[in-house]
């Protein structure tokens, strides 16, 4: 379409070093001319003024996209990125481990989730874990850490990592310093400690998956690129986070792309931003990576994803939970991400209600306490 832009160089690099990054590029005004951050990462610089907000054209993209996604794109009644790599939580099951172990049908709650895990979780003759029945995201990139017990503890269990103050609109406090949050983390303990379907010693996430090494995993749809590449005899199906004791959700979180202030090349920035976010490309991102299109009217099956993703794409019933627009947000998702695999490691938790309150308690105050840095806090 533009002939006289001959060349575009692309820059990746590994997450941590690009959060990095972003905290020195985006002040400095050395910028590129298009960005693309995950939703609550960008919220700083959003706030802080060094993107462009969206123009009609851009504005038109996001509102013919699920309606979902305005809530993380939407600052100061106005819009700022278009989304173009959205992903939700869904769970992977290896399909012969099932069959070995009796099972006939995908879980649908999560106590048929348990009573799966503990029948496919094999054993070592000094009783270490050879096999995970479930792989437990326990530790690594805090924010992944945090986002993984957002969905499989706290949402299923009704509350959120925060509510918005009913007297004070725009501001926040802690939102599962509850029985919610009591019984999220009461979750993960029984699952290590009682249940022993996982440990932090065995192998973990989608190479473990890949290798054998764990039954079930909870992932985002494009894991299923490096289950292909990396474990191609593996035979598998995908489905649905099940219904958990409160909720029946999970997360729709986004890469956007932006348009940075001090860009040099803002008409083409902008026209690359709708050829990306455009139907035809996110449609072709469908087969090539198990992607997850923001329009909702496709067709996944006409698009020739992947059939044994498909059943995980059936979003009825289940809320789509999105990240919220708060300069506080990242922080926190940090910050607990690095205190909660020590509260996981605790073995003394197990069947210790008040032990388990305290440490709520203590992870609430973090949030709390946040807040009130960035002054948004409300009670």
């Amino acid at each position: 379409m533009y002939p006289e832009v001959q060349k575009v160089d692309i820059l990746y690099m590994p997450i941590q070093d690009f959060v990095k990054k972003l905290a020195v590029a985006l002040p400095s005004g050395d910028v590129p001319d298009v960005m693309e951050i995950e939703d609550s990462w960008a919220t700083p610089y959003v706030t802080a003024g060094y993107f462009d907000e969206n123009t009609a054209a851009l504005n038109e993209i996001v509102n013919s996209m699920n309606p979902a996604f305005k809530g993380c794109l939407t600052y100061d009644g106005k819009m700022w990125g278009v989304p173009v790599a959205p992903f939700f939580e869904l769970m992977f099951y290896n399909t012969d481990m099932m069959k070995e172990a009796g099972i006939e049908s995908i879980p649908k709650t999560y106590d048929e989730l348990i009573e799966d895990a503990v029948k496919m979780t094999k054993r070592n003759a000094d009783g270490s874990i050879a096999v995970s029945g479930f792989s437990m995201r326990l530790g690594g990139n805090p924010s992944g850490t945090t986002q993984k017990w957002w969905v499989l503890a706290l949402l299923a269990n009704g509350v959120d990592l925060y509510e918005e103050s009913t007297t004070q609109p725009g501001k926040y406090h802690c939102g599962f310093n509850n029985e919610g949050g009591y019984n999220a983390l009461k979750l993960y303990i029984d699952m290590l400690y009682k249940y022993k379907v996982d440990d932090f010693a065995s192998q973990k996430d989608t190479s473990a998956f890949s290798a054998g090494k764990t039954a079930i995993n909870m992932r985002e749809p494009s894991s299923s690129v490096s289950i292909q590449k990396n474990g191609p005899d593996i035979n598998w199906v995908a489905a649905p986070m099940p219904a958990g004791p409160k909720a029946h959700a999970t997360f729709l979180i986004t890469l956007n792309l932006y348009v940075p202030r001090d860009g040099k090349n803002k008409f083409y920035a902008q026209e690359f931003v709708k050829l990306a976010t455009s139907r035809e490309m996110q449609n072709d991102q469908i087969s090539k990576r198990g992607g997850v299109s923001p329009y909702t009217d496709t067709d996944y099956v006409a698009l020739g994803l992947d059939e044994r993703l498909l059943p995980a794409y059936d979003f009825t019933g289940i809320t789509m939970k999105t990240v919220p627009v708060q300069n506080a947000y990242d922080t926190i998702q940090v910050k607990l991400g690095e205190m909660l695999p020590d509260i996981f490691a605790k073995s003394e938790l197990l069947d210790n209600p008040e032990g388990i309150k305290a440490e709520i308690a203590a992870l609430a105050k973090v949030v709390d306490d946040i807040y009130k840095d960035y002054d948004e806090y409300g009670e």
